[in-house]
C-alpha cells in the first residue's frame, strides 16, 4: 500500500527528474551556441589573415616588378622605337626584369589590369609573358579595394617642373615615375618608383 507519504516522495523525484533534463538541455544549447560562436570568429580571423597576407605578397609583387621596370623598345611596323610601357589609370603595361614568380628569367612584359567584381570590390589582375615568346601567364593579385589607380610623371625635353597625368599613352616617351594608389576597407596604401634614373643610365 502507497502512502501519501510515499506519493508525495516520488511526486518530488519526477520534479527534480523534469528540472534536472530541463538544466541539462539548457547547459547543452548555451555550450553548443558558445562553440558556434567560437568557430566562427575562429574562421572570420583566419580570413582577415588570409586577406592581410594577400595584400601584403600583392604589394610586394607590384612594388619588385616597378622597381624592375627596364625601358625596353620595340620596332613597331614603320620601324620606329617604342617603350613596351604604356598605360591609363586603371591598366598598365611596362617591361620588367622580375617575373610574378621569380622563376622566369630574363625579361617579361607585364600587364596590370583592374576589374570590378563582388560587392563593387576591385580586383587587379597581372599577366605576363617572356619578351620571346607568346605564353602568357595570368594571376590575382588584389581582391579586396576599394580605389586602385596608376599615374605618371613626365616632363618635356625643355621643361622643368613636369607634371602627372592619369594616361601614358605616348609610348615614344619614358616617364619618369609611376604612382600607385589603393585603398582598402582598412586603409590605404601609396607607392611612388622613380624610373628616370634607369633611363639616364640607357
Amino acid at each position: 500500500m502507497i502512502t501519501g507519504t510515499d506519493q508525495r516522495a516520488k511526486g518530488f523525484t519526477l520534479l527534480e527528474l523534469l528540472i534536472s533534463m530541463t538544466l541539462f538541455l539548457l547547459v547543452v544549447v548555451i555550450v553548443g551556441g558558445a562553440l558556434r560562436l567560437g568557430f566562427r570568429s575562429i574562421g572570420a580571423g583566419e580570413r582577415r589573415i588570409d586577406t592581410l597576407e594577400r595584400y601584403r605578397s600583392s604589394y610586394r609583387i607590384v612594388m619588385t616588378q616597378l622597381q624592375s621596370a627596364a625601358p625596353l623598345t620595340y620596332d613597331d611596323e614603320d620601324g620606329a622605337k617604342k617603350f613596351y610601357l604604356k598605360g591609363d589609370a586603371t591598366r598598365l603595361q611596362f617591361a620588367s626584369n622580375q617575373s610574378v614568380g621569380g622563376g622566369e628569367k630574363g625579361c617579361v612584359i607585364v600587364s596590370y589590369r583592374l576589374e570590378t567584381g563582388n560587392e563593387n570590390r576591385l580586383t587587379l589582375y597581372a599577366s605576363e609573358r617572356p619578351i620571346d615568346r607568346e605564353e602568357v601567364q595570368e594571376i590575382r593579385l588584389f581582391d579586396d579595394l576599394k580605389t586602385l589607380s596608376f599615374s605618371y610623371f613626365g616632363r618635356e625635353a625643355m621643361e622643368e617642373e613636369g607634371k602627372w597625368t592619369d594616361e601614358w599613352s605616348d609610348n615614344t616617351k619614358y616617364p619618369e615615375q609611376i604612382k600607385v594608389d589603393l585603398s582598402r576597407e582598412s586603409g590605404e596604401g601609396k607607392l611612388l618608383i622613380p624610373l628616370y634614373a634607369r633611363m639616364k643610365k640607357k
